[in-house]
C-alpha cells in the first residue's frame, strides 16, 4: 500500500510538473505572437460607436504589438500604451489632434522615430523614457528629442523651458525619418511616380496601377497584406464625369475591392465612418 502511495505521489508531482512546463511553454508562445489592436476593443475600450470621436485610449500593459488602428482615430486627443511591445510610432502620424502620447516602456529601438511625431501640432506632452531608444547619456537624448520636437510641454514627466529647447536647438542631434516601403509611398503622394517613363506610359495602365496603390494603402490602413499586381483585376465603377479622371475615382475602385476581403468586424467598422461622413455633408 505504500509502495502505491508514493508511486502516487510521484505520478501526481510529475503530471503538475508537466502541465506547469505546457503552461509556461504556451506563455512564450503567446508572448512571440503578435497582440493587435483591434477596432473593436477600441471601441468597447472606450464605449463608442465610432472609431472617429474616440478622444482618449487607454491600454496600459497590454502586450499590444500592432497599433495600426489608430490610423483610423484622427480625432483621438491622449493616448496611453506604456508597458506594451510597440516597436514604432509611425501609426500615430495620422492622429492630427494628437495632444499627450505615453509610450514608456515599450520597445522602440531608434530615436529617429519620433520623426513620425514631427507633423502632430498639438502634441505637447510624450513619455518615451525606458525605451530601448532612450540612451545611456540622458541629456543628449532629452536634447535631441526637443530639438526635433520643440513644441513639447512635457518629456518624460519633466516640463520643457525655454532655455530647455534653446540649448536642445544647438547640441541636440537632427534626426531623419527612418526609410521604409511604407514611408516612402506616403511621402511621394500613395507611390505615385512623376518619371518621365511613367509619364510617357499607356493612360490606362497608369490608372490601374494608381487604383492598386490605392487599395493597397487602404489594406495596409486594415492590417491586410498587399495584393499582388498579377492578382489584382480592377473594378468597372459607373462614375460621374467629374470623378473619372480624380483621385475619388481611384479611391472609390479600391474601396469597392476590399469590400468583399472584410470580415463583419471590419464592415461595422466601415459602416460607421461611412455614417459619420455623411452626417458631416
Amino acid at each position: 500500500f505504500k509502495e502505491t502511495t508514493c508511486c502516487g505521489s510521484a505520478d501526481t508531482v510529475a503530471d503538475t510538473e508537466r502541465k506547469v512546463f505546457q503552461f509556461l511553454e504556451s506563455l512564450s508562445t503567446v508572448k512571440d505572437e503578435m497582440v493587435k489592436l483591434t477596432a473593436k476593443l477600441v471601441l468597447a475600450r472606450a464605449r463608442s460607436s465610432d472609431l472617429e470621436s474616440v478622444k482618449k485610449l487607454n491600454c496600459w500593459g497590454s502586450e499590444l504589438t500592432d497599433v495600426s488602428v489608430f490610423r483610423q482615430m484622427p480625432n483621438i486627443e491622449v493616448i496611453s500604451l506604456s508597458v506594451n511591445n510597440i516597436t514604432t510610432l509611425q501609426d500615430f502620424r495620422f492622429c492630427q489632434n494628437l495632444q499627450e502620447l505615453y509610450v514608456r516602456k515599450n520597445c522602440i529601438a531608434e530615436l529617429s522615430e519620433i520623426c513620425y511625431l514631427k507633423d502632430l501640432p498639438k502634441l505637447r506632452v510624450l513619455w518615451l523614457a525606458d525605451n530601448p531608444c532612450e540612451t545611456a547619456d540622458h541629456d543628449k537624448y532629452r536634447m535631441t528629442v526637443l530639438k526635433t520636437l520643440p513644441n513639447l510641454q512635457k518629456l518624460d514627466n519633466t516640463i520643457v523651458t525655454a532655455e530647455d529647447v534653446n540649448r536642445a536647438i544647438e547640441v541636440g542631434e537632427d534626426l531623419k525619418l527612418p526609410v521604409t516601403e511604407k514611408v516612402v509611398l506616403l511621402e511621394n503622394g500613395g507611390g505615385r511616380s512623376t518619371s518621365p517613363t511613367d509619364q510617357d506610359s499607356d493612360p490606362q495602365q497608369s490608372a490601374i496601377a494608381v487604383t492598386l496603390e490605392e487599395t493597397n494603402k487602404i489594406r495596409e490602413q486594415l492590417g491586410l497584406k498587399p495584393l499582388p499586381a498579377e492578382k489584382y483585376t480592377p473594378i468597372q465603377t459607373r462614375v460621374s464625369p467629374s470623378l473619372s479622371k480624380g483621385r475619388n475615382a481611384n479611391i472609390l475602385s479600391a474601396v469597392l475591392a476590399l469590400v468583399k476581403e472584410l470580415d463583419h468586424e471590419s464592415l461595422e467598422t466601415v459602416q460607421h465612418a461611412v455614417k459619420n461622413r455623411l452626417d458631416s455633408f
